[in-house]
């Protein structure tokens, strides 16, 4: 598969892409990948590596997309960046998926306008896999492109992610909860309720309310939420984690020689810990609903996470994810 990698959109800059897209060379075999950016900055990253010069191109773009840029003005106006020409190849059939750092605003609205949805998607949701204390991932649709959703856009979602975790993880029938204030079924806003209904007497593997302390216990495999209330649970994920790391490395500093000992005998199990939790382990977010494979990764991304990005988006175009998801809509209706 010929994944296509925006280089421009990283908080580190170019090089963290780059470096990203050589590791995941090295790791398949089968990969191409095209690196889409100032040439000029993308030849000094490539400079003294060793890759395969016959799986690797580079393409010429110019003014990137910023944060700063107003998501459809963006798309609208910058038109030689990065972005929107790798879309552009991406919906010519030049590329299999696209994986970039760039704007999360200005990538939904070009992969919804350049690359188009799905027949029957009405929207396309930012998808997110996290670890969990039991050593498994929860994929959160949405978790931030779709603030205001109705119940039958939740339930879109929920068929979404639950072909992507089929897919990914091989789970054979994925359990799917709605992120709600309560487990009871008529707790939540108006929308969850009716998309309860929905999913209550639906065809997946649906079990029910979920609450946010049981986001990252593995509770579900697919849990459902608008992207206002994804997003917030996410956050408050990451912000417990740093803070609880924090809090442990100033017990530590303040404990004495004891704490000290304690964390020397302890590390291994810190830095397992870490690891698990890493968002650079899973790589980014993906546009479920899209016509093709379109993975928005952190902008604060290592070259892990490119690396990881770029593969889960060749898995995902070699196991035809978009087909299976259209399958899935069409056998709701």
């Amino acid at each position: 598969m010929k994944v296509l990698v925006d280089c421009h959109g990283a908080d580190a800059g170019v090089s963290v892409a780059v470096d990203g897209a050589l590791a995941a060379l090295k790791e398949r075999k089968t990969l191409v990948a095209v690196l889409c950016g100032k040439k000029e900055d993308i030849e000094k990253c490539l400079e003294g590596k060793e890759y395969d010069a016959g799986r690797l191109t580079v393409n010429e773009a110019g003014e990137p997309i910023t944060n700063d840029d107003a998501p459809a003005l963006a798309i609208r106006r910058k038109k030689d960046s990065s972005m929107v020409l790798g879309l552009r190849a991406l919906a010519a059939g030049d590329a299999d998926a696209m994986v970039s750092a760039g704007n999360t605003g200005s990538l939904l609205v070009g992969t919804q306008v350049i690359v188009k949805l799905i027949e029957g998607v009405t929207r396309a949701t930012l998808a997110s896999v996290i670890s969990t204390i039991k050593d498994t991932h929860t994929i959160i649709v949405d978790s931030g492109a779709n603030v205001d959703c109705r119940p039958e856009m939740l339930e879109e979602f929920a068929i979404m992610g639950n072909v992507y975790m089929r897919n990914v993880f091989g789970i054979a029938k994925p359990t799917v909860g709605l992120l709600s204030n309560g487990a009871e079924e008529e707790k939540g806003p108006q929308s969850v309720k009716e998309a309860h209904a929905l999913l209550k007497n639906g065809a997946l593997n649906f079990v029910g309310n979920v609450e946010a302390r049981d986001v990252l216990t593995g509770a579900v495999d697919v849990l459902v939420a608008d992207g206002f209330a994804g997003n917030v649970a996410i956050k408050a994920c990451e912000g417990m984690g740093k803070a609880m790391f924090s809090l442990i490395k100033d017990g530590i500093m303040q404990g004495g020689l004891r704490a000290k000992i304690g964390y020397l005998l302890l590390k291994p199990v810190f830095r397992g810990v870490k690891k698990k939790v890493s968002a650079d382990e899973v790589g980014g977010g993906i546009f479920l609903g899209a016509n093709k494979i379109v993975i928005k990764t952190h902008g604060s991304s290592s070259a892990v996470s490119f690396c990881k990005s770029i593969l889960n988006a060749d898995t995902l175009a070699e196991k035809n994810v978009v087909g299976q998801i259209a399958e899935g809509l069409a056998a709701r209706a």
